[in-house]
């Protein structure tokens, strides 16, 4: 179980930095001229993924990186409705990228 566990966590952090890839956002609510790439790695190296308290951890880590990463400084209810959907968009996909490995930690 240690030998499972250390190579669990080796190939979970090996793949933890490819989880920004899921919150690189291209501008799709955005005005075409306005269309940026932003990302932000998210790890999770240090989490055991086998246990409900470390999917929470990187479940909240991922919602943090998407706020960071949607944060707008424009006003109004047009700006308010295009960064909802961006963080919508930026936590389904990472969630979507990081499936894998949990799944697999967990067995």
């Amino acid at each position: 179980m240690i030998v499972r566990t250390s190579f669990t966590r080796t190939v979970v952090g090996t793949i933890g930095m490819a989880v920004c890839a899921g919150l690189c956002l291209v501008g799709a609510t955005a005005p075409a001229a306005a269309a940026t790439v932003r990302s932000m790695a998210v790890s999770y190296a240090d989490l055991d993924l086998a246990r409900a308290a470390g999917r929470a951890t990187l479940a909240r880590r991922i919602d943090a990186a998407a706020q960071a990463v949607c944060a707008s400084s424009n006003t109004g209810p047009a700006a308010a409705l295009d960064e909802a959907q961006c963080i919508r968009g930026a936590v389904i996909a990472a969630r979507a990228k990081v499936a894998v490995p949990v799944t697999a930690a967990a067995l």
